[in-house]
C-alpha cells in the first residue's frame, strides 16, 4: 500500500477518520497521504451586481487551501518519512473523490461516519456509504470514536456464494501485507446450514488466501447484524472486512439502534470490490 486518500470537511467525524489514517500510515509504513477538501461554491457579485465566475472560484479555492493546512497541522506530527499532497475541488463530492483517487492512484480511502448514522453538519460522512458501496477502492469506514491502537486481527465475512469471481482478495492485500497476525473468515450459518472442511467454496477461499493462512469461523446466526458484531466483540478484531454487494450490512450496521452505536464506536470497516 503506497497511498491513502483522506477526504475531508473539516468536521470532527472526518478530523478523527484523518488522525486514524496517520497513525496507520506510521503503523504500517505508508509513504504517501493525499488530503482531498471538497469546498460547495459561494457565488461572488461584481458591484454591477454580475456574477464573478473567476472570484466565485478563486476565493473558494484560496481559502480551501488555507484551511485544509491548518487542518493538517491539527492532526499533529505527520511522519517524516510520509509525503502529504493536498488536493481541492467544487464539484460533486462522490464525482470528486472518485477523480483524485484515479489521480493519485489511491490505495486505500479513508472516511468516518456519524455515531447512530446521523450527519450533523458534515459532508463527508454523508457520502460515506455510497463511495464505499460505489468506487472499486477499497474504503475504510471509521466510526466517530474509533480510535487506532493496533491492527493484527482482520476478519472476512464471507458468504461462501460465487467465490471464484470474488476478487475481493486484492483489496484485502492493503492490510494483510503489511503484518497482519490473524486473518480469519467468517461465516455464518443460517437455515441449518453445514459446512465441512471438503466444502467447495471454502476450499476456493483457502487456496485464494493461501498466503495468509486463514483460520476459518462458523457462527450460527438468527440476527445477522447482531451475530456479526457479537463475533467482533468476542474475537477481538481490529477491522472487519465484507464486500457490499454481498451483504447488506452498511446501513443496517451504521443505524441507531444501542448495539450497533456501541459496535462502530469501536471497530473500522473495511469495504473491498
Amino acid at each position: 500500500m503506497k497511498t491513502v486518500l483522506i477526504p475531508t470537511d473539516f468536521s470532527e467525524t472526518s478530523k478523527n477518520a484523518a488522525e486514524y489514517a496517520v497513525g496507520l500510515a506510521a503503523l504500517l509504513g505508508i509513504p504517501k497521504l493525499v488530503f482531498y477538501h471538497f469546498y460547495p461554491t459561494k457565488l461572488v457579485y461584481n458591484p454591477a451586481g454580475e456574477l464573478d465566475e473567476y472570484a466565485s472560484v478563486e476565493q473558494n479555492r484560496i481559502k480551501s487551501i488555507e484551511d485544509l493546512n491548518e487542518f493538517i497541522e491539527s492532526l499533529g506530527t505527520v511522519p517524516a518519512n510520509v509525503q502529504v499532497e493536498m488536493y481541492q475541488g467544487a464539484e460533486s463530492v462522490n464525482a470528486g473523490i472518485a477523480e483524485i483517487a484515479k489521480i493519485t492512484c489511491a490505495d486505500l480511502i479513508v472516511m468516518g461516519i456519524k455515531g447512530g448514522g446521523i450527519i450533523k453538519e458534515t459532508i463527508i460522512g454523508s457520502h460515506t456509504l455510497s463511495i464505499a458501496k460505489h468506487t472499486t477502492v477499497p474504503v475504510l469506514i471509521i466510526p466517530a470514536t474509533a480510535k487506532l491502537n493496533k491492527c493484527e486481527k482482520i476478519a472476512f465475512l464471507s458468504d461462501f456464494k460465487d467465490v471464484e469471481n470474488n476478487k475481493s482478495v486484492e483489496g484485502l492485500r492493503t492490510f494483510l501485507d503489511h503484518g497482519v497476525v490473524k486473518f480469519t473468515i467468517l461465516h455464518l450459518l443460517r437455515h441449518h446450514e453445514k459446512i465441512d472442511e471438503a466444502h467447495p467454496e471454502k476450499l476456493k477461499l483457502e487456496k485464494m488466501f493461501k498466503k495468509y493462512s486463514p483460520a476459518f469461523q462458523y457462527k450460527e446466526s438468527h440476527h445477522y447484524t447482531d451475530d456479526v458484531i457479537d463475533y467482533v466483540f468476542e474475537s477481538n478484531t481490529d477491522i472487519l472486512a465484507l464486500v457490499p454487494e454481498h451483504h447488506g450490512l452498511l446501513e443496517t450496521i451504521f443505524n441507531d439502534h444501542t448495539k450497533k452505536l456501541a459496535f462502530h464506536s469501536k471497530v473500522p470497516v473495511l469495504i473491498v470490490h
